[in-house]
């Protein structure tokens, strides 16, 4: 069992040079996604609804995001939307979910949007390092967003 003598501390990754997408981009767990990575040197490609929406401008206020952020519109059953949004990304963060208070509203469609979201990874990402689903439903209630600035992104 490794020890604190025997263990090689693991140096933080930079993101300089590397770009991901992140579904889903104008979310609320996405955001803070989104804002961490770009502090990390990444360049984002986030999926929302509709890329010119006001409601997205919360994005584009990041540090960061004038240079290294590019919102684009995709839909979780368009698989061609998808493909174009994973196009050249070393990675990505499948954060989209649909938000409603109906369980049978929600449930269905995030297990056909996420089966959709993977579909495109196959053909679109040459070397996906790094393929995360984040459970976007598990904040819908009782969020405190002073608590995300301890969210780790290597």
């Amino acid at each position: 069992m490794p020890t604190a003598e025997t263990t090689t501390p693991v140096p933080a990754l930079s993101g300089q040079g590397r770009t991901v997408c992140v579904t889903g981009a104008g979310g609320f767990i996405a955001s803070w996604l989104v804002k961490r990575l770009l502090e990390k040197g990444y360049t984002v490609r986030g999926t929302v609804r509709s890329p010119v929406d006001p409601k997205n401008d919360h994005l584009r206020a990041l540090d960061g995001a004038a240079d290294r952020l590019v919102l684009l519109r995709a839909d979780l059953l368009d698989p061609e939307s998808l493909v174009e949004a994973f196009s050249g990304c070393d990675g990505v963060f499948h954060a989209a979910s649909p938000v409603t208070d109906d369980p049978e509203m929600m449930i269905e469609p995030a297990i056909r949007g996420t089966r959709e979201a993977g579909q495109p990874l196959e053909t679109s990402l040459e070397a996906l390092e790094t393929s995360l689903e984040v459970a976007a439903v598990a904040a819908l209630h009782n969020h405190c967003p002073e608590h995300y600035d301890d969210l780790e992104i290597e």
